[in-house]
């Protein structure tokens, strides 16, 4: 396994424990995430404060990883992310499938450019329309 997958599974495993602290520690501290060509996210903070809602909406939040393909520094990865709405939130089940195109610098996630039909999150992260 290379670098780039590496990180990518590592960050993945952080996410599905809903561990903060692991998640922010392998993103750079200007960390860019686009969604669908749009700039959404601009630091290691923004994500941890974006993660920290999509735990909070969905409990049981998980994201499996598909596929892997690399070059370099870089990796596409294929994705669904899944999970229950938390008790009272009028949102349905996360069943989410896309694709993200991903940068590794220094053993962090540096660039991250997610494809999917983001709208099911569209009241819960900053993209999701």
């Amino acid at each position: 396994m290379n670098e780039v997958e590496r990180v990518y599974r590592a960050y993945n495993d952080a996410e599905n424990a809903h561990d903060l602290e692991a998640t922010t520690s392998l993103v750079t501290e200007d960390l860019a995430v686009a969604i669908n060509g749009i700039p959404q996210l601009s630091s290691g903070s923004d994500d941890e404060q974006a993660m920290a809602t999509l735990f909070a909406t969905y409990p049981d939040y998980r994201r499996e990883v598909l596929e892997v393909i690399v070059e370099g520094d870089r990796g596409a990865i294929r994705w669904r992310m899944v999970g229950t709405p938390a008790a009272g939130r009028d949102i349905p089940p996360l069943d989410l499938h896309g694709c993200s195109i991903v940068e590794v610098r220094n053993g962090r996630l540096a660039r991250a450019n997610l494809y999917a039909d983001m709208s099911v999150l569209a009241a819960v992260l900053p993209g999701g329309e």
